[in-house]
């Protein structure tokens, strides 16, 4: 084989043939060490072709893409396939058998999957017994709701066929006999192109027709696809193809510049000036941003009671001069002079202890204040109750 000889005018096949020799041999030797601790052989592995791409898909199809294969991976004399039609499913046994068709081992019908089939168990030991499905495509939509999860997890779930179409058997032929892609939205797929137990010849046949169908149904093509690796179902995933990673055309970093030119650089600048213009705000000060919510409302309260005093003296100036100017026109009384300046040390004291008294004095004296003033009056109190009662006690004596 030709060393420059390439699949799909892309892919080495010498490339490819390294990668499928030494994947089957390590998947060999695994199974070896494997069936020296394990009495019952697993599950068989399958070797897959796994697609990266640059974009992501757009959308996320439910109905899988026919991909050919020159040698089947399922073998329907060693694995059951099984058929989902509509109701009811003896009119498509007997065309089944009118057909000559032998390789379809079950038939179930919509009735039954809701009925007999619609226990966990029961779906889980379908699932386990056939190992492909394939299904009328009327009734597909239908499908993912009873089935359920287990048969998207095991890769299982059912393919789409015309069952209206005249040449029946061949058409279930080629259902078996092709693998499926599977198209999601991520930028990773996976396409199932042979099995362990198959020899590499018939891997690499497989990969052969199977590549360029593959790329055919990707957006964008190969100018899309980014990297091509095969693994098996536990093992490393080995490199087949990988795009060059360059801004070139056709290359990985493509229509995307890592730097911007001087010219955007400048015009970002200023953006960015004028928008700081724009958003320009009173900062606080930093005495401000020190003190808390609290601390500041406790200044605000005791700057009010500072006022207060001060409105208070004014007050009381206005009627002091007021009553000096009535005492010169009438004789002035004894008791009235020495009252005068008894009031007004008292009030001056009382001035500069509220000025000089933080918040939280302030509020300690308010609250002893309020304390004593309900002392006094339950103190007033009780002696009005027991003269009340020794009044009461003193009538009946008389």
């Amino acid at each position: 084989m030709a060393n420059d000889t390439l699949i799909d005018e892309h892919v080495s096949v010498q490339q490819c043939k390294r990668a499928v020799d030494a994947l089957i041999s390590h998947a060999a030797k695994f199974e070896e060490k494997k069936a020296e601790t394990q009495l019952l052989s697993g599950k068989e592995q399958n070797v897959w072709l796994v697609v990266n791409t640059k974009l992501m898909h757009p959308e996320k199809k439910i109905k899988p893409a026919k991909i050919p294969l020159k040698y089947p991976i399922v073998d329907p004399r060693t694995s059951p396939v099984c058929l989902i039609v509509k109701d009811p499913q003896r009119e498509y046994k007997d065309l089944i058998a009118n057909n000559g068709i032998k390789f379809i081992s079950r038939v179930v019908d919509i009735k039954h999957l809701k009925g007999k089939w619609k226990p966990f168990e029961a779906r889980r030991m379908l699932l386990k017994e056939n190992g492909l499905f394939l299904a009328d495509e009327r009734v597909v939509p239908l499908l993912p709701g009873l089935l359920g999860k287990p048969f998207f997890q095991a890769k299982k779930q059912p393919i789409p066929v015309c069952i209206t179409r005249k040449d029946l058997k061949g058409e279930l032929e080629r259902a078996i006999s092709s693998t499926y892609f599977h198209q999601n939205q991520g930028t990773c797929t996976s396409v199932k192109i042979g099995t362990v137990s198959q020899t590499p010849a018939q891997v690499l046949a497989n990969l052969e027709t199977a590549l360029p169908a593959v790329v055919k149904h990707i957006k964008g093509g190969w100018d899309n696809i980014q990297s091509l690796f095969i693994k098996t179902n536990s093992s490393a995933a080995l490199p087949v193809w990988q795009c060059d990673l360059s801004a070139d055309a056709g290359g990985r970093w493509e229509g995307l510049v890592a730097g911007m030119s001087e010219d955007e650089d400048e015009e970002m600048a200023d953006g960015e000036s004028a928008s700081e213009g724009e958003m320009e705000v009173d900062k606080p000060s930093a005495s401000a941003k020190g003190k808390g919510k609290k601390r500041v409302a406790d200044e605000a309260e005791a700057e009010a009671d500072k006022e207060q005093p001060k409105k208070k003296a004014k007050a009381a100036a206005e009627p002091s001069a007021s009553t000096k100017a009535k005492g010169k026109a009438t004789e002035p009384t004894p008791a009235a002079a020495p009252s005068a300046p008894a009031s007004e040390p008292a009030k001056k004291k009382r001035r500069k202890s509220n000025a000089d008294a933080t918040p939280a004095e302030m509020k300690q004296k308010k609250s002893v204040a309020g304390v004593e003033k309900k002392k006094e009056k339950v103190v007033g109190a009780k002696p009005a109750a027991k003269s009340a009662k020794d009044a009461l006690v003193g009538k009946k004596k008389l």
